[in-house]
C-alpha cells in the first residue's frame, strides 16, 4: 500500500517558500489510508415485467487501496470482497449479494497504482418503494473494511404514461452488431477529467403506448461564473418509435461541444401531451489546462487558497495565453512525480474543489467558496464528522476532526438552509 509522503497542506501553507521538489500530494482521508476504499454509483432502471425496477450498482476500487502480498507462484496477490445489501424503510433486509475477487499482478509498481483499478457490477430487482443500499468492502488480507450507504426511492413507473430511469454517465461503451450496449465504463461522481473525445448518457425509458412516435429532448445548460445563471448550450430532440414498453437509450456527445465547467443536463421523454423529465448535474475538473477564458478564470479563482492575492489579481487581468502559461507553469513546478503524465497534486486539488461544489453549494455560493469547502480543500477529508442536523434548542451544526493535524472545526447553519459557517471561535485553528 502506498501512502504519499506528505500533506497537501504543505502546498497550501508554504507554496511560496518551499522548493517545488518538496511538494507532495495528500491522498484522500478515505482513499490511500489502508482501507479498501471504493467509489459507489447506482442507476435506477426498469424491468421488462413492468413491476420491478432494476437497480444497477457499480463499485470502483483503485489498486492502491487494496493490499497486495507476495504470491506463492509469481507476482503479487490481493483478495477482497464486497457486500451489497438492500433494506426497506423499516430496516428489513430485502436482498443481499456478496462478490469475491482475487487479483494477481506481475509488476510491483501496479500494487501502488492510482490509475489501475477494478469495477465490480451487481444488480437487484426491486418493487416500488423506499430503500437503503449498504455497500461494505472487506480486505481479506488485512480484514479491514469500508462501507457506504445510499438512500433512494423507486416509484411505480408502469402507472405513468411515460417514465425515465436515472441517468448514467459513461466514459466508454461496447456495442454489439445490432447497436446494443453490452459493456461500458461509468464515470463516478459525474465528474470528467478532460474535455476531449466523446462521452455517453445511458438510461432506461418506459411508455404505455408501444409502436407510437416519442420524442426525447436533451438540454445541456452550462453555468456561468455568476451564480444561478445558466446558458442553454445544446438543445436537441430525437424522434423514435419504441417496439417495447421498456427500452434503453444511449446518447453520445463530443465533449468539445461543451465550453463551460459545470452543467445541468435535462432529459425529457414526450408522448403527445404527456411528459417525463429528469435532471442531472455534471462537471469537469482541470486535469489539463483550461481552454477558454471563462474556464481559466474559474480555475484561477478556485486556486485562491494557494495563490497570493496580487498574483491572482494580475493573472485574472492577463490575456488568455498568459493565464494558461501561468496555470501550466504553476502546477508543473509542484508536480510530485514529474516522471508520470499525471500531476497528482493538481488532480487532488481540483477533485476537492469539485467535491465541495457537489456537496456544499448554497443558494448564493459555489461549494468551493463556502467555509466547509475551503477547509476541505485546504486540509482534505476529515478523520471524523459529527453531524447534528436536527437540534431542538439551536441551529444545526457539524464538528470536523483532523486528528493527525490536531485541528477541530465547528460549522453552524444559522439560516437552516444548509449554509454552514465556520464558528468564529475556530477561525484561528485554520491558521495555526
Amino acid at each position: 500500500m502506498k501512502i504519499l509522503k506528505s500533506l497537501l497542506i504543505t502546498l497550501l501553507l508554504f507554496v511560496f517558500t518551499v522548493p517545488a521538489f518538496s511538494q507532495y500530494l495528500e491522498t484522500s482521508k478515505q482513499s490511500g489510508i489502508g482501507l479498501p476504499f471504493f467509489e459507489l454509483a447506482i442507476q435506477d432502471g426498469f424491468n421488462n415485467d413492468l413491476q420491478h425496477h432494476k437497480l444497477l450498482i457499480m463499485a470502483h476500487f483503485l489498486y492502491d487501496d487494496l493490499t497486495f502480498i507476495k504470491s506463492d507462484t509469481s507476482g503479487f496477490d490481493t483478495s477482497f470482497e464486497i457486500l451489497f445489501a438492500v433494506y426497506d424503510k423499516k430496516g428489513n433486509v430485502v436482498d443481499n449479494h456478496t462478490i469475491n475477487r482475487k487479483i494477481n499482478v506481475k509488476d510491483f509498481n501496479l500494487t501502488n497504482s492510482r490509475s489501475k483499478s477494478i469495477i465490480l457490477k451487481d444488480s437487484f430487482d426491486l418493487l416500488p418503494g423506499e430503500y437503503t443500499l449498504l455497500a461494505k468492502s472487506t480486505d481479506l488480507i488485512t480484514n479491514k473494511s469500508a462501507k457506504r450507504k445510499i438512500k433512494f426511492k423507486m416509484e411505480d413507473f408502469a402507472k405513468k404514461p411515460v417514465a425515465l430511469g436515472s441517468l448514467l454517465f459513461l466514459q466508454d461503451v461496447t456495442l454489439d452488431s445490432t447497436g446494443k450496449v453490452i459493456g461500458f465504463l461509468p464515470t463516478f461522481g459525474n465528474n470528467f477529467a478532460v474535455k476531449k473525445g466523446a462521452f455517453y448518457i445511458y438510461f432506461d425509458a418506459y411508455t404505455q403506448k408501444v409502436n407510437q412516435p416519442l420524442k426525447i429532448r436533451y438540454q445541456f445548460k452550462g453555468e456561468q461564473l455568476r451564480r444561478n445563471k445558466r446558458i442553454l448550450e445544446i438543445d436537441t430532440t430525437i424522434v423514435l418509435t419504441p417496439t417495447t414498453a421498456v427500452f434503453h437509450q444511449l446518447f453520445k456527445l463530443d465533449r468539445n461541444r461543451l465550453t463551460h465547467n459545470k452543467y445541468l443536463l435535462t432529459v425529457e421523454l414526450i408522448s403527445g401531451k404527456k411528459k417525463a423529465k429528469t435532471e442531472q448535474p455534471f462537471s469537469f475538473f482541470w486535469s489539463s489546462v483550461p481552454t477558454t477564458k471563462e474556464d481559466i478564470d474559474l480555475a484561477l479563482q478556485q486556486m485562491s487558497y494557494i495563490l497570493n492575492p496580487d498574483t491572482l489579481k494580475k493573472y485574472l487581468k492577463a490575456p488568455l495565453a498568459e493565464k494558461q502559461a501561468f496555470f501550466k507553469r504553476f502546477w508543473k513546478e509542484r508536480d510530485p512525480d514529474p516522471t508520470t503524465a499525471k500531476n497528482e497534486l493538481k488532480d487532488e486539488y481540483f477533485r476537492r474543489v469539485n467535491y465541495a461544489n457537489q456537496h456544499f453549494s448554497t443558494m448564493t455560493l459555489d461549494g468551493w467558496q463556502t467555509d466547509r469547502g475551503r477547509i476541505l480543500i485546504k486540509f482534505g477529508f476529515p478523520d471524523d464528522i459529527e453531524r447534528h442536523p436536527f437540534e431542538i434548542n439551536g441551529p444545526p451544526y457539524e464538528i470536523w476532526q483532523y486528528y493527525s493535524l490536531r485541528k477541530t472545526f465547528l460549522f453552524v447553519d444559522y439560516t437552516g438552509f444548509g449554509d454552514y459557517r465556520l464558528d468564529p471561535r475556530f477561525i484561528d485553528m485554520e491558521y495555526e
